[in-house]
């Protein structure tokens, strides 16, 4: 008689349920928000240093403000997808 054909180990991501199309999207979409957000940053950050240069105290502290806010809120959004 043959031998009989020993048991495939299976990868550990096959082995669960197929996670739905809406769970598998949504971790891309904040990965694309984080990216905006970042952009949107950095250009308050040149926003602030031309306001801090040019002596408009006001700006360069909203910006700032704003800017503290938005790491936050990526690191949030960073945070949640890892």
């Amino acid at each position: 008689m043959s031998d009989p054909i020993p048991p495939r180990r299976v990868p550990a991501h096959r082995t669960g349920p197929r996670r739905p199309r809406f769970h598998r999207e949504v971790p891309a979409a904040l990965g694309v928000f984080v990216v905006v957000l970042l952009s949107l940053q950095v250009f308050l950050l040149t926003v602030g240093l031309e306001a801090l240069l040019a002596d408009e105290d006001g700006l360069a502290r909203v910006t700032a403000l704003f800017s503290v806010v938005l790491a936050a809120g990526s690191a949030g959004f960073y945070r949640y997808l890892r």
